[in-house]
């Protein structure tokens, strides 16, 4: 296979890129149990409409390699970075993902760009990001086979309701002021971005289908100290989007008994395993999820840059 020559995606159809997104949605779903046909479909609708940016890499006549990146508000976030099997150890999706930062670093606005590796076939993209002026936090999406998720401690929540969303994004983003995940990650920035994102979880499936039996709140007072989302990214694998505790009440077992609570709720539905991803740096929570029977299914990395003189504080 020659090394071939990239063209933007914008010149690129969804016939032309068929093959491609249909070896990776069952690349993902192999590796990480990840049903990613919607999202191929929604690449797909991209290049139909000649509205997808980024670039494809052709080699024999065909697409072997393709990197996405997205203008959001605020930022531009680059998607997934996959080349087909044979395409794969050569250095080729390293050398698109170079274009492809090249690209979306050069964009007038917003003037931030981010990204998370966990679905990225490149051997070390993380050094690519380093290169080019990026702030990493390492991060691990881990699994837990749930024979065995039995009665637990109990917790008082109750059901995730659509009105409690607005309540609920204050206590994520106070769960979040002076983090890692806050500085490398635009969505924890404020209440309202926070609220943008309970909304893609909630009401658009923006991590697989919702789980409202999953889902749950804690109250105190009449006021929410703790929340997790929970989703469905495959028929048999349940997943935590996110789980927030409010700071004074945080080594109460609140988190915990939400995520226990979660699992049993994924288990007596007949799902076979629970995910989550978690920032290495974020020790409590790693540690607690390690207890609770979580290990590596796999290892990456989130990035954020900025356009200088601006500069990514990084907690110490």
């Amino acid at each position: 296979m020659g090394v071939g020559e990239t063209r933007p995606l914008r010149e690129c159809g969804a016939a032309d890129l068929r093959l491609l997104l249909a070896e990776e949605s069952a690349h993902w779903a192999t590796e990480l149990e990840w049903d990613w046909r919607d999202v191929s479909a929604a690449v797909a609708a991209g290049l139909e409409r000649g509205t997808l940016t980024g670039r494809a890499l052709r080699a024999g006549g065909r697409p072997v390699a393709y990197c996405y990146y997205l203008v959001d508000e605020g930022r531009v976030v680059v998607g997934s970075l996959f080349a087909s099997r044979a395409a794969r150890g050569r250095g080729l999706e390293e050398e698109l993902l170079d274009e492809v930062l090249d690209e979306a670093c050069a964009l007038r606005r917003p003037g931030r760009v981010e990204c998370q590796t966990l679905f990225s076939t490149a051997v070390d993209p993380e050094a690519r990001f380093a290169r080019a002026g990026f702030r990493a936090g390492a991060r691990l999406y881990m699994q837990r086979p749930l024979e065995g998720a039995g009665p637990g401690p109990a917790v008082r929540a109750r059901a995730l309701q659509r009105g409690d969303l607005p309540a609920a994004a204050a206590l994520v983003h106070r769960s979040h002021v002076g983090s890692l995940d806050a500085a490398l990650n635009l969505t924890y920035s404020s209440p309202a971005s926070c609220r943008g994102f309970l909304d893609s979880l909630v009401l658009r499936a923006g991590c697989g289908p919702f789980d409202p039996d999953a889902s749950a709140l804690v109250e105190a007072a009449g006021r929410p100290v703790a929340v997790l989302v929970a989703s469905r990214l495959s028929a048999g694998n349940g997943h935590v989007c996110q789980v927030s505790v409010a700071p004074e009440w945080q080594g109460r077992g609140l988190g915990r008994g939400l995520v226990e609570r979660a699992c049993r709720s994924f288990a007596a539905s007949g799902l076979k395993v629970a995910s989550l991803s978690v920032t290495v740096a974020n020790r409590r929570a790693l540690q607690l999820y390690e207890l609770l029977g979580f290990r590596t299914r796999r290892a990456f990395a989130a990035h954020a840059w900025v356009r200088p003189p601006a500069r990514l504080e990084l907690p110490a």
